[in-house]
C-alpha cells in the first residue's frame, strides 16, 4: 500500500490568511492617454496592403476632385443656354458635349469611388485580423503573474474587441473619406482661384463664419445632450432603486413616494430638454440666416464683377458652390479625422500589449532532453509572496517527497496549499530558497 504523508504543520510556515489582501493589485493603469502615429496604425499591413491602400487613396482623391471638375462643366453648359439660344445648331452640339462630359465624369466617379470605399475597407478588414491574432498570440505568451496583476486592469477583452473595431473603423472607410474631402477641399479652392479668384477670396472669408457658428452649435448641443443623458440616467437609478426593492416599498405603503421621487428626477431632465430644443432652433435658424446672408453679398459682388465684364454669370455662380461646398467639405473631414484620432488611441493599447515580451513565458520548440528523471521533488526553505500582494506566503518552508509516495498538504482557505502545486507547475518562482 502507498504510504501517506500528512503535513498538518503547514501553516507554522506561512503567513496569516491571504484572503485580506486581495484588493491589493499592483498594477496602476497609466492616467496619460498614449496614441500611435498615422503611419504607426498601418504597421501589420504587409505588400499587399500597400497595394490596396494605394489604390484606395487614388480613387478617394479621384472621387473628391469629381465634385469641383462638374461644377465648372456645369458653368460652362449654363453658358452655352445663355449665349447661344439665337443658335440651335451650334446650341445643341455643345449642350451634347458637355453632356457627355458629364457621363465621362459620372464613370470616374463609380470607378473612383468603388476603389476608395472598397479597397480601404478590405485593407481594414485584412490588418485589423491580423491585429486580433497578434493581440491574442501576445496574452498567451504572458506568464500568469499577468494574469494575477494586469490582466484585471488591461481590459483584454475590451481591447480585442472595442478598441479592434476603433482600429479598424480608422484603418478602413474613415481614412478613405477623409482622403476624399480634403481632396475636393483642395481641388475645389484650386478651381476657384484659376476661375474667379475675386469671389474665392470673398466666399473664403464667409464661410469660416458659417463654419464657425456651425460648430459653437454642435458643442452647445453636445454639451446639453451629455447632461441630458446624466439626468435620465439619475432618474433611471431612482427607478431601478425602488423596483429592485419592490418588496420594501410596498411594506412601507411607499409607491406615492416612490413616483414623487422619480418625477422630481425627470424635472431636471425636462429642463435640459427644453433648453436643448431652444438652442437647436437657435442654431439652425442662425446657421441658415447666415449661409443666406452669405449668398445674398456673394451674388451682389458677383453682378459687379459680371457688369465690369470680368467674367460671366455661369463662371461665377458655378464658382461661389464650387468654392462654398468645397469649405463645407473640410468641416465633413473633420469627423472622419477625430475617429481616425480615435483610433490611432485604441492602437496603442494593442501595439504595447503586442509589444510587451514576457520575461519567463518563453515557446521552446526544443527543450533541454533529461537522461533521467528520479520523479523526487525537495522545497528547501522556500520564501514567496505573489507579485500582486504584499504578505508572504511561505516563510523557509521545506519538505521532500520521494517518487511513488503520496503527500497531503492541510491547512484553512488561502494558507497556500493550492500555492505548492502553482510553484510545481512553474507557474510561479520562489523568492528565495530552491
Amino acid at each position: 500500500m502507498e504510504e501517506v504523508e500528512v503535513v498538518s504543520d503547514l501553516h507554522s510556515h506561512l503567513e496569516p490568511s491571504l484572503t485580506s489582501n486581495m484588493d491589493q493589485p499592483s498594477y496602476k493603469p497609466s492616467s496619460k492617454k498614449e496614441s500611435v502615429t498615422f503611419f504607426g496604425l498601418f504597421s501589420a499591413a504587409d505588400r499587399f496592403d500597400y497595394v490596396l491602400m494605394f489604390l484606395g487613396s487614388v480613387g478617394a482623391c479621384l472621387h473628391g476632385a469629381a465634385l469641383p471638375v462638374f461644377f465648372t462643366l456645369f458653368g460652362r453648359m449654363i453658358d452655352s443656354l445663355g449665349h447661344l439660344s439665337k443658335q440651335p445648331n451650334k446650341l445643341s452640339s455643345s449642350i451634347s458635349e458637355h453632356a457627355l462630359y458629364l457621363v465621362y465624369l459620372g464613370l470616374t466617379v463609380l470607378v473612383s469611388a468603388w476603389m476608395g470605399v472598397a479597397f480601404w475597407m478590405q485593407t481594414g478588414e485584412r490588418q485589423t485580423a491580423r491585429l486580433r491574432l497578434k493581440y491574442l498570440q501576445s496574452v498567451l505568451k504572458k506568464d500568469v503573474n499577468f494574469f494575477d496583476n494586469e490582466a484585471r486592469d488591461a481590459n483584454i477583452m475590451f481591447h480585442i474587441s472595442s478598441d479592434a473595431v476603433l482600429v479598424q473603423d480608422a484603418i478602413g472607410d474613415k481614412t478613405g473619406h477623409a482622403m476624399r474631402y480634403l481632396s475636393q477641399f483642395i481641388v475645389g479652392f484650386a478651381v476657384g482661384f484659376t476661375s474667379v479668384w475675386q469671389l474665392t477670396l470673398l466666399t473664403l472669408a464667409v464661410v469660416p463664419l458659417i463654419a464657425i457658428a456651425g460648430g459653437a452649435y454642435t458643442i452647445i448641443m453636445s454639451t446639453l445632450s451629455e447632461k441630458g443623458e446624466k439626468a435620465y440616467a439619475e432618474a433611471g437609478k431612482v427607478a431601478d432603486e425602488v423596483i429592485s426593492q419592490v418588496r420594501t416599498v410596498y411594506s412601507f405603503v411607499g409607491e406615492g413616494k416612490a413616483v414623487s421621487e422619480y418625477s422630481k428626477s425627470l424635472d431636471n431632465a425636462l429642463k435640459l430638454g427644453k433648453r436643448s430644443g431652444f438652442a437647436k432652433g437657435v442654431g439652425v435658424g442662425f446657421t441658415y440666416c447666415l449661409l443666406f446672408c452669405a449668398w445674398a453679398l456673394l451674388l451682389w459682388y458677383a453682378s459687379i464683377l459680371v457688369r465690369h465684364h470680368k467674367t460671366n454669370g455661369g463662371k461665377a455662380f458655378t464658382t461661389i458652390i464650387n468654392v462654398i461646398f468645397s469649405g463645407f467639405a473640410l468641416g465633413q473631414a473633420a469627423p472622419n479625422l477625430g475617429s481616425i484620432a480615435k483610433g490611432r488611441a485604441a492602437a496603442a493599447n494593442i501595439m504595447n500589449m503586442i509589444a510587451s515580451v514576457s520575461n519567463t513565458s518563453k515557446g521552446l520548440d526544443d527543450g533541454t532532453v533529461l537522461p533521467q528523471v528520479a520523479g523526487k521533488i525537495d522545497f528547501f526553505e522556500v520564501c514567496f509572496a505573489y507579485p500582486s500582494r504584499s504578505n508572504m506566503v511561505f516563510e523557509n518552508l521545506s519538505f521532500s517527497v520521494s517518487a511513488g509516495k503520496t503527500i497531503a498538504f492541510v491547512g484553512p482557505s488561502g494558507s497556500g496549499k493550492s500555492t505548492i502545486i502553482s510553484m510545481i507547475q512553474r507557474f510561479y518562482g520562489p523568492t528565495s530558497g530552491n
